[in-house]
């Protein structure tokens, strides 16, 4: 399925170093993975210092606790890779607590006193064409959710005490967080000065401040310091992780709500359990109203989409109420509008897209239906002896190119024992529609199937990587038009349709799938073009198909987006060749090849069978594709599912009726022979492995117990795999740096204010780069931000014109941010100079200097007009003795002059801060 928050793709920007196997020419290249085996093993983070020492891991897949990382660093031969990958937010429950509906039309006031509650009381208002719906985050006799009114949101950021959750909690493993991007994403550089004004300070007494005054206006009061409404305490239900450091953050920020008043609710849970209350229960049912969210990054995105929206705005589907139909759902039509522009590229150029990210971003820290404490710079532990890394900027240790290419140097078996939190949780669904919502499925599900495409580990943007492609582009402005011979998937007729006469398109993509076509399956079927053709038409059933969108609200708001853009599908099937029409356009030609392209991870009978289970017969199953309450989520791994999909399969040889409603998504493509085929092939593989999951990638899946939470995958070896060990190791990165700063003034390193000052910047790194600067007075406040000026690859200045520096006041310490970008490493380099004004001591001394000079200067002049004045000729002086004369007087003039501009000007500096301090 298309996945709106994954990576996307250009041709490799840096040389990648590639480990190539010791061969002979004799020997036959092997294919699939470096190692033969994983021994997938869960391991508690607090175990993990003994698991490496006792060599039961050879690699640790979660990031490590700081107690555990000192613990490790006196072992000699253990290795860690940090990345900052992981992200930890509080998430506040923004949902009203009453619903009124008025007959007619009424605004705030209005409604109000309809009701009879205090305006502020109101959170929202919708109509229809009889009806007024009132949204309400106070009424008497129901009760109040103090994050439903906005103010109190953003007061928490006021609350949280990030320096403290960085350098005393996590010891120094993570930097503070003040929005949905850090100062380690490629963004960070296009909305760095609003991150700037929005770096909270860790100030209760202000946060009181601003929530009093909220709280107060709706009714709420304060006694002996609790805050009551109607009479009752003002509960807040916190539920904590209780695994990592949340729960240090968790009771840190809770401490300081009990103390503004509140009757918080600590309410302490492991993974799956807090994960069946927040995501799968309706928000207005106030099970929770705080939790300690969690995210580990996939990767590095040069050019954000996804994460704007999935932090910050609804309509993807992670903000409260989660897009499921039946639950009441945050709202906010502005963010929606902005970031689905950014999404589906709705501008014209680089500079459009940058202003809509940055309004987007504005929006979401006013809104703060999140505030966000931290990124982790998440620690990972190996063995020097496990070769084949690659330093994921994004991911880390947990990047999709690193099992695939990790092995023990010297190990007879290639076996790869590999640690994790978890190998298997009740919330770890193994299905593509719905599933994989946890880092636990997802990072062992990367190793088991081929992207079509991702990102660079280095520079963010988008890569080839089981497909090649050409783009061909009309955009911004053009269209092209779509051929007859091109087909859309009709959802209501069930079969593939030619699209209408006159259909245009911004652009095209033809995508070779000949790396995917041909090769097998895991369970040694070939993939064929039915896979994909009938994978897509699936996708559209789902969304478009009365019925079936309903069932899965939440996967109908991911993925519609994406195939409202979708003009034509064009399959070659005998040159194994795709084509996309696609009303998209980027800046960067690889995104749109990105955002046409599908990856085919599972088999299509698989996905017959799950829709079979998951939708069908759903009243009988009691399965869904995505987590909801009182259902059980679709797995191809839990024991219960796979024995349904076994029976469900075995149902299907020489079942016509089945053959005919998958062909009717594979456009007609499968006989019955080959379906027997397939689904013989099927129940050998579940047979053999009591598992369903098959796919195409370098390991199969070979075992997963659930009960013991341990499980192997086998490396995939068969010729028709086409990559082998090596293809996808990049090494290290070489990361961009400031090297040295020199300030060129009247006083050499420090500006003096109403002078000219320049900044020379010398950076290092690999070309191109560039070099953004903010100059920042003593409270924060930004007087500049600007790009600077390029000299070479490597140097850059900064002017600042006399009308910036006059601005500027004696003897003070600004602080002069720089970040240096590059495009082919993207995590910006953030270096932050402090920068001294000269004091009015140093400019006196300076114009005392100049007006010696000057003094010194003038005996000379004098000196000199003197020598010309005895040597006039004792007889009458000639007009040109007169005319030398003159000049002498008038070159003294200027001096006098000027000797007496200097006095005034030293006069003035001397009187200036007798006048500033009163």
């Amino acid at each position: 399925m298309k996945k709106l928050i994954l990576a996307l793709l250009i041709p490799l920007l840096v040389l990648s170093i590639i480990y190539v196997p010791i061969t002979t020419q004799a020997q036959e290249v092997v294919k699939g993975p470096a190692s033969d085996k994983i021994i997938m093993k869960r391991v508690p983070i607090e175990q993990v210092p003994s698991a490496i020492a006792n060599k039961e891991i050879d690699l640790y897949m979660y990031s490590l606790r700081p107690a555990q990382a000192e613990q490790l660093k006196e072992i000699e031969g253990v290795v860690f890779y940090q990345a900052p990958a992981g992200l930890i937010d509080i998430i506040m429950n923004p949902a009203p607590v009453a619903v009124e509906v008025l007959s007619g039309k009424y605004d705030a006031i209005g409604a109000a006193a309809r009701i009879g509650v205090p305006k502020d009381a109101i959170v929202g208002l919708k109509y229809n064409e009889t009806h007024t719906f009132v949204y309400l985050g106070a009424k008497p006799g129901v009760g109040i959710n103090p994050f439903a009114f906005r103010d109190v949101r953003f007061a928490m950021n006021y609350l949280i005490d990030r320096e403290t959750a960085a350098y005393t909690i996590l010891k120094g493993y993570a930097v503070p967080m003040y929005t949905f991007l850090s100062q380690f994403d490629p963004d960070y550089s296009v909305i760095a000065d609003i991150i700037a004004q929005n770096e909270f300070r860790y100030d209760p007494a202000y946060a009181d401040q601003l929530i009093t005054q909220a709280l107060q206006k709706v009714g709420a009061t304060k006694s002996g310091g609790k805050w009551l409404y109607g009479g009752q305490p003002i509960s807040l239900k916190f539920i904590i992780r209780i695994e990592d450091e949340r729960y240090d953050i968790g009771n840190m920020i809770a401490t300081d709500l009990d103390m503004l008043g509140f009757d918080v609710q600590r309410i302490y849970m492991r993974f799956a359990d807090a994960i069946a209350i927040l995501y799968g229960t309706d928000p207005a049912e106030f099970q929770w109203h705080m939790y300690t969210e969690g995210w580990g990054k996939g990767g590095i995105d040069k050019y954000d989409s996804g994460t704007i929206a999935q932090y910050c705005a609804p309509w993807l589907g992670y903000m409260p109420g989660w897009q499921e139909l039946t639950f009441w759902n945050y709202e906010h039509p502005e963010l929606d509008d902005i970031t689905l522009k950014i999404s589906q590229a709705q501008y014209k150029s680089k500079e459009e897209r940058n202003e809509l990210y940055r309004n987007g971003t504005r929006l979401c820290i006013e809104e703060s239906v999140r505030a966000w404490v931290v990124t982790r710079l998440d620690t990972w532990v190996a063995w020097d002896y496990v070769k084949g890394l690659t330093k994921d900027l994004g991911a880390g240790l947990r990047g999709i190119w690193n099992l695939r290419e990790a092995y023990v140097e010297g190990r007879e078996d290639k076996t790869l024992n590999v640690g994790h939190l978890w190998v298997w949780t009740s919330t770890s669904e193994w299905n593509v529609w719905g599933g994989f919502t946890d880092v636990y499925s997802v990072d062992w599900e990367r190793v088991t199937y081929d992207p079509s495409m991702w990102t660079h580990p280095f520079n963010g943007l988008p890569i080839p990587f089981r497909v090649s492609y050409v783009v061909l582009t009309a955009g911004p402005d053009g269209n092209m038009t779509v051929p007859t011979t091109a087909k859309i998937f009709n959802a209501t007729t069930d079969r593939w349709e030619n699209v209408p006469e006159g259909t245009t398109a911004v652009s095209k993509v033809v995508f070779d799938l000949s790396k995917y076509i041909g090769a097998k399956w895991h369970n040694g079927r070939e993939i064929t073009m039915a896979d994909v053709i009938g994978y897509i038409a699936m996708i559209y059933d789902l969304v478009y198909d009365e019925y079936y969108s309903t069932l899965e609200s939440r996967i109908v708001s991911n993925n519609k987006p994406w195939l409202d853009t979708i003009k034509g599908w064009e399959f070659d099937v005998q040159n194994k060749r795709m084509t996309v029409y696609v009303d998209y356009w980027h800046f960067d030609e690889n995104y749109i090849a990105y955002w046409a392209t599908v990856t085919p991870i599972n088999p299509i009978e698989i996905h017959i069978a799950t829709f079979e289970l998951a939708l069908d017969r759903r009243n009988e199953t009691n399965l869904v594709l995505y987590r909801r309450s009182g259902y059980q989520t679709f797995s191809l791994v839990y024991p219960d599912h796979v024995n349904l999909v076994k029976n469900t399969l075995a149902t299907y040889t020489d079942n016509a009726t089945v053959l005919e409603k998958a062909n009717k998504y594979a456009d007609g493509l499968l006989t019955m022979t080959e379906w027997n085929q397939r689904i013989q092939a099927d129940l050998d593989w579940i047979n053999t492995y009591n598992l369903a999951w098959i796919s195409n990638g370098p390991f199969m899946l070979t075992k997963m117990d659930t009960v013991a939470n341990e499980g192997e995958m086998t490396a995939f070896r068969d010729p028709t795999y086409p990559f082998k060990p090596g293809d996808w190791y990049f090494g290290s990165p070489t990361p961009s740096a400031v090297k040295s700063v020199t300030i060129t003034s009247d006083i050499p390193n420090k500006i003096v204010p109403g002078r000219q000052a320049v900044v020379s910047v010398e950076v290092s790194g690999i070309p191109p780069l560039y070099l953004k600067y903010m100059l920042r007075d003593p409270s924060g406040q930004i007087l500049v931000f600007a790009d600077a000026q390029k000299i070479d690859d490597f140097h850059f200045t900064i002017t600042m014109d006399p009308e910036l520096t006059a601005g500027l006041e004696y003897g003070t310490r600004y602080t002069l941010q720089l970040i240096v970008t590059s495009d082919v490493v993207a995590t910006p380099e953030i270096a932050k100079i402090p920068v001294d004004t000269a004091t009015y001591a140093e400019v006196l001394n300076l114009q005392q200097e100049a007006f010696q000079r000057a003094i010194s200067e003038l005996r000379s002049e004098i000196h000199a007009l003197s020598n010309k004045v005895d040597a006039l000729p004792k007889n009458p002086a000639t007009p040109d003795d007169v005319s030398a004369l003159k000049s002498a007087i008038d070159s003294l003039s200027t001096v006098v002059y000027a000797t007496l501009g200097l006095v005034v000007v030293t006069l003035v500096l001397s009187i200036i801060p007798l006048i500033r301090k009163k």
